[in-house]
C-alpha cells in the first residue's frame, strides 16, 4: 500500500506534466506544495522510514532545491534528520546531494567524515559544496585539503580551496595559498584570493 508521501509525490508528478516549467522554482507552483513538503518532513524525522519513503524523500529534496525547503528544515532539526541525511549522501540526484552536503556542517564534528567522503563526489558542484561545508568545521587537516584543491582543474574548486585555507587559521599558510591563487588564470579566483579575512 502506498504511503502518504508516495501518494502526494505522485500527485505532484501528474501535475508537473502539464505545469509551466519556464521559471526557476516552478516546482513550488504546485497548489499542494506545503502538504507535500510537510509529508516529506514527517518521513525525514521518523525513526525508521521505509526504503520506499527514503526514495520519495530524496525526490522531494531534488524538486525543492530552488527554495531549499527541506534543507532549511534539516538545518534547524539536524539531530532529528541525521539518519536520513546520512542516507541521502548516497543519492543519485546531485540536486539532493549538494543540499545535504551544505546542511551537514550544522551537525558539527560528527559530520566531518561524511563531508570528507563528499570530497570524492563525482560532480564538481557537489564536491565544492562539501568542501565549503567542511571548511566551516575547521578540520585539523584543513591545510592538506586546501593544498590539494587549490590545484584542481575546476576554478570554482580552487576558489573554495582558499576558503578551506582560511579555515586552517595558519596565517603563513593562508598567505602562501593567497599568493598562489593571485596568479590564477581565472579572474574570480584571483578576486577571492585578494579579499583579506
Amino acid at each position: 500500500m502506498a504511503s502518504d508521501l508516495e501518494r502526494k509525490y505522485k500527485d505532484w508528478e501528474k501535475w508537473a506534466i502539464t505545469a509551466d516549467q519556464n521559471d526557476d522554482g516552478w516546482q513550488e507552483d504546485y497548489p499542494k506544495w506545503k502538504l507535500l513538503m510537510d509529508a516529506a518532513i514527517y518521513e525525514m524525522t521518523r525513526k525508521f522510514p521505509s526504503r520506499e519513503n527514503i526514495q520519495y524523500i530524496d525526490k522531494c529534496w531534488a524538486i525543492s532545491h530552488e527554495g531549499e525547503h527541506l534543507a532549511d528544515y534539516a538545518r534547524t532539526h539536524i539531530d532529528l534528520c541525521w539518519d536520513v541525511l546520512c542516507l541521502l549522501t548516497e543519492s543519485e540526484d546531485l540536486s539532493t546531494r549538494w543540499q545535504v552536503y551544505d546542511v551537514l556542517s550544522c551537525a558539527g564534528q560528527k559530520a566531518e567524515n561524511l563531508l570528507k567522503k563528499g570530497l570524492q563526489d563525482p560532480n564538481d558542484y557537489c564536491k565544492r559544496r562539501a568542501l565549503l561545508s567542511l571548511a566551516r568545521l575547521c578540520p585539523n587537516d584543513a591545510k592538506e585539503i586546501a593544498e590539494h584543491f587549490c590545484q584542481h582543474q575546476d576554478p570554482y574548486m580552487r576558489q573554495a580551496a582558499f576558503v578551506m585555507a582560511t579555515a586552517s587559521k595558519d596565517k603563513i599558510f593562508i598567505d602562501r595559498i593567497r599568493q598562489q591563487l593571485l596568479q590564477d588564470p581565472i579572474w574570480h579566483v584571483r578576486k577571492r584570493a585578494s579579499i583579506q579575512q
